[in-house]
């Protein structure tokens, strides 16, 4: 096995170890009986509406666009979502074919409560780390998603490439 191949090797399997790890996360930070995807959708909604309770909401197509899952994966969401009263759907007056998705009083409270534990984690790792480590991760993280960005482009267009 060259030296590529190990690191190849010792890539996936610390990826994998981390997948693994992620679900003890889950544990601590979806206490809420979320899913990662439906915490991902409050935080999407919250945003779109800027946290403001007045708003009229996002248009589910938008979420799911927003998400980058399709029109059907996120109706699941948000049905999941509605049935413990998360959030609320209404058709927007403006244009009946939409619908429009916001936060119940008890969204905007469970998300704060999810939150309040993301941010006391980030910042026990931040602490263990110290911060010059941490600004090494993110820029090496970030170096990582753009070069996992880009083969993934090239081997989409290797893909979409018509054979002869």
């Amino acid at each position: 096995m060259d030296e590529k191949e190990k690191y190849i090797k010792k890539v996936k399997t610390q990826l994998a170890v981390m997948m693994g790890k992620g679900r003890k996360v889950d544990k601590i930070l979806l206490s809420q009986g979320l899913t990662r995807l439906e915490l991902f959708a409050i935080q999407q909604i919250y945003e779109a509406t800027n946290g403001d309770k007045e708003h009229k909401g996002i248009y589910v197509s938008a979420l799911a666009k927003k998400m980058d899952i399709v029109l059907s994966s996120a109706s699941r969401t948000l049905n999941s979502l509605e049935k413990r009263g998360l959030i609320s759907r209404e058709i927007d007056p403006d244009n009946r074919r939409n619908i429009c998705v916001m936060l119940t009083e008890k969204g905007y409270s469970v998300r704060k409560q999810c939150l309040e534990k993301v941010n006391l984690m980030v910042g026990r790792v931040v602490e263990g780390m110290g911060i010059e480590d941490m600004e090494q991760l993110i820029k090496l993280w970030n170096r990582f998603i753009d070069q996992m960005e880009n083969a993934v482009n090239d081997m989409t267009e290797e893909i979409d490439e018509p054979t002869d």
